[in-house]
C-alpha cells in the first residue's frame, strides 16, 4: 500500500493529457522557424525538460531557443484556452482522495508558471495544489534535482515522507536526486526506473493506504 505525508506531482502527461498538444506546438514552431530540425524531432526525447532546455538540446543557440520558446508557449496556451487539454482519467479523484487523507500536494512541472496555471485552471485541478513549482521558480530544470528540492522546501517536507509521481525519465532522475521515491505512471518505458509503477491513476488510487 502507498502512504505519504507529501505528494509531488508532475503535470504534463501525469495529471493532464497535454503531451500531444505540447508536441504539436513544438512541431509547428520547428516547421515555421527551423524546418531542418523537424524530421529528426522526437518529442519523447525532450519530454519533461523545460521548453528552453528542449530547444537547446535540439541544437539551437540561446537566442534562437528563447525566441522559439516564446512562440511554442504561445501556441500551447492558445490550445489550452480552446479546450484542447483535459485532465487524465482519475486525476481529480486521486488528488481529492490524497487531500482527504490529510496529505499535502505540490505540482512540480517544467512548464512556465503561466502555462501551468492556465492548464490547472482549465482542468479543475488547481484547487488541489498546496504549492506550484514551475520553470520560472528554478534556475535548473529536470533532470536536475532543483525542482523537487524547491518543492520540498516550499512544503517543509521530509523527503522520507514524500512521494513523487512522474511519467518521464527526466522527472524520475530529478526526484531521485532530491532523495524522493517515485511512482511512475502511464509510460511503461519508465517502469524499471520508478520505485513503484502503475498503468493508470485509478490503479494508483486503489493502492493508497
Amino acid at each position: 500500500m502507498i502512504s505519504a505525508a507529501f505528494y509531488l506531482f508532475d503535470l504534463d502527461g501525469t495529471l493532464v493529457d497535454s503531451s500531444p498538444v505540447h508536441e504539436r506546438a513544438y512541431r509547428q514552431v520547428l516547421a515555421d522557424r527551423h524546418p531542418d530540425l523537424l524530421a529528426g524531432f522526437d518529442y519523447k526525447a525532450v519530454s519533461g525538460l523545460t521548453t528552453l532546455d528542449a530547444f537547446r538540446q535540439l541544437g539551437l543557440d540561446d537566442s534562437r531557443s528563447r525566441e522559439a520558446t516564446v512562440a511554442k508557449q504561445g501556441l500551447y496556451r492558445a490550445a489550452v484556452n480552446a479546450g484542447a487539454v483535459r485532465a487524465l482519467s482519475g486525476s481529480g479523484a486521486l488528488l481529492e482522495n490524497i487531500k482527504a487523507r490529510g496529505a499535502a500536494i505540490a505540482i512540480v512541472t517544467s512548464a512556465s508558471r503561466a502555462s501551468a496555471t492556465r492548464t490547472l485552471e482549465s482542468t479543475g485541478l488547481l484547487a488541489f495544489a498546496d504549492a506550484l513549482i514551475t520553470a520560472d521558480d528554478v534556475t535548473r530544470g529536470k533532470p536536475d534535482p532543483e525542482p523537487y528540492r524547491t518543492a520540498l522546501a516550499r512544503l517543509n517536507a521530509d523527503p522520507a515522507r514524500t512521494i513523487a509521481v512522474e511519467d518521464a525519465l527526466s522527472g524520475i532522475a530529478s526526484a531521485h536526486a532530491a532523495g524522493v521515491k517515485v511512482i511512475g505512471v502511464h509510460e511503461p518505458a519508465i517502469r524499471a526506473q520508478a520505485d513503484v509503477y502503475f498503468d493508470d491513476l485509478a490503479t494508483f488510487a486503489g493502492a493508497l493506504a
